[in-house]
């Protein structure tokens, strides 16, 4: 532990790396077709000791792992992490968010992205939208959900036709078809909506 890594931020990063060597041991003797059972004999370790490592709950010695990577033929280091790992927890609280105009029109309508992914994954993105309020027109790439956390929002989409969303409903397409939002009366909604980038 670095001088000046927290016990907990340890702990956690300990976690990933033992989650980590469990999946490339698992996957390595899967490979090899070896059932647990013979693994671990082979690497003179019990069963539910070598299922707590494929686990991850438990990180094996320096010369346990080297007995695991002889009997699967591979070297050592080809089951330890060669990059740290992305953290997979990530929290977006609202104080710290960048709300952000959602267009030039003065009709009280804002975003803010709680959650985006820097490999291509899911985009969520909070839209507070005043009304009565009609968006442009827009289209993207990738597939669309659109869910409706309060207030009712109407969504149509070009020459497919129009849906009327309350709380707790949502709608799917694909962003590639015209598609735009509107509100009839002055309650205003909260809109959350995911977008998922083309494989």
């Amino acid at each position: 532990m670095s001088a000046s890594a927290k016990p907990g931020e340890a702990a956690a990063d300990d976690a990933v790396i033992g989650a980590s060597l469990g999946r490339e041991i698992r996957a390595a003797r899967t490979t090899k077709k070896l059932s647990m059972r013979a693994l671990a004999a082979a690497a003179e370790i019990s069963q539910p000791f070598l299922s707590q490592i494929e686990s991850g709950h438990t990180m094996p010695s320096i010369s346990t792992l080297f007995r695991l990577a002889k009997v699967l033929g591979i070297s050592p280091s080809a089951l330890l992490p060669t990059a740290p790992e992305p953290d997979v927890v990530r929290v977006s609280r609202r104080a710290d968010a960048e709300t952000v105009a959602v267009s030039e029109r003065d009709d009280r309508a804002s975003s803010r992205i709680i959650s985006t992914e820097s490999d291509g994954g899911a985009t969520v993105q909070e839209y507070r939208l005043g009304g009565p309020y009609l968006g442009d027109w827009f289209e993207s790439d990738g597939e669309n959900t659109v869910y409706v956390a309060e207030g009712t929002l109407t969504v149509m989409i070009d020459g497919r036709g129009e849906w009327e969303l309350g709380p707790g409903d949502a709608l799917a397409h694909p962003g590639g078809l015209r598609n735009r939002w509107a509100i009839q009366d002055s309650a205003g909604a909260t809109v959350l909506l995911v977008h998922t980038p083309p494989a």
